[in-house]
């Protein structure tokens, strides 16, 4: 049955991924973009724009939606808590974008052998801590007759883009050498776009209200992604740096709760009651091999680039 779907951060990487396989299933979208530029994109694409930020959400009429779909960031806690006011009461679906990195450990750079799942009782870092309550305030509201879905999707590859890998190379680029913090055996799970935006189109159909996902469909250390960046800008292999210089290099943040923490998932429950079959490349065969080997090694050319030492 053809529904219609309002997603957040439908100009985004992640948003216009999940949009378009939601209209090969059939089902209208409609999404919500902050400019007239972003709104012609869009449209484009088959999605009806709707322009306005997350600071607006609790304006919008939502009343002839049958599902919302909030892909344009895991940290914005008033939008969220707006969102289920709207819904309150409907038994229509929300699903919520959060992440892996609720399971962050600070670990600078030192290797974990904790691998969580949904049920599994933690406490996260303060850094995340807000994050997480979002994610509790969703998953309660189901209680409130709102279907709730909590998708926690790993680091996001594909098409040569995504939020950790560009950062990465573009540091590797104006530097000339590709980083990691201290010995990089910190590891985070990963997963391809596409098979993450399939994964929303599952939940969309078939996720009980209340229900959380961890997504990975594989993991790396972080040194094996530095030196794959490395391999494609011909730089050779990944360079260990102190924890200090990462963060000076990189950001604080990114470094700490990212780039030298662990975040390892099972995403068994996501295969088991939703069906889930991730079938893309693995992150290291895209970055060596696939999208970003297109997209980015040219950028290495030392007749193109002078790199900074």
């Amino acid at each position: 049955m053809t529904k219609h779907i309002f997603i957040t951060g439908a100009s985004g990487y992640l948003g216009q991924a999940i949009a378009q396989r939601l209209l090969r299933a059939g089902h209208r979208v409609s999404g919500l973009v902050r400019s007239d530029a972003a709104a012609k994109s869009v449209t484009a694409q088959g999605i009806t724009p709707v322009i306005g930020g997350l600071d607006d959400v609790a304006s919008l009429d939502l009343s002839g939606y049958d599902a919302i779909v909030d892909t344009a960031t895991a940290d914005h806690a008033p939008s969220t808590a707006a969102f289920i006011a709207a819904l309150a009461g409907t038994d229509r679906t929300f699903v919520r974008t959060s992440g892996t990195g609720v399971y962050t450990d600070l670990a600078g750079g030192v290797a974990s052998e904790v691998v969580y799942r949904e049920d599994d009782e933690f406490t996260p870092a303060e850094v995340v801590a807000a994050r997480y309550r979002s994610d509790e305030l969703v998953l309660a509201a189901k209680n409130d007759g709102v279907r709730t879905v909590v998708i926690r999707p790993a680091m996001v590859y594909g098409d040569g883009a995504s939020e950790q890998l560009p950062l990465l190379l573009r540091q590797a680029l104006s530097s000339g050498r590709s980083i990691f913090a201290e010995t990089g055996e910190n590891r985070w799970g990963n997963v391809y776009l596409y098979d993450l935006a399939e994964l929303y189109l599952l939940a969309l159909e078939k996720a009980p209200a209340g229900s959380v996902y961890n997504i990975a469909s594989g993991e790396c250390e972080l040194r094996e992604i530095a030196d794959g960046i490395a391999q494609v800008l011909g730089q050779g292999a990944g360079v260990s740096v102190s924890l200090d210089t990462a963060r000076e290099t990189l950001g604080a943040r990114w470094v700490d709760v990212a780039l030298a923490s662990n975040s390892r998932v099972d995403s068994t429950l996501a295969r088991t009651e939703l069906g889930w079959n991730p079938v893309g490349p693995t992150l290291l065969e895209d970055l060596v091999h696939g999208s970003y080997k297109r997209i980015w090694a040219s950028k290495g050319d030392p007749h193109d680039h002078v790199a900074k030492h």
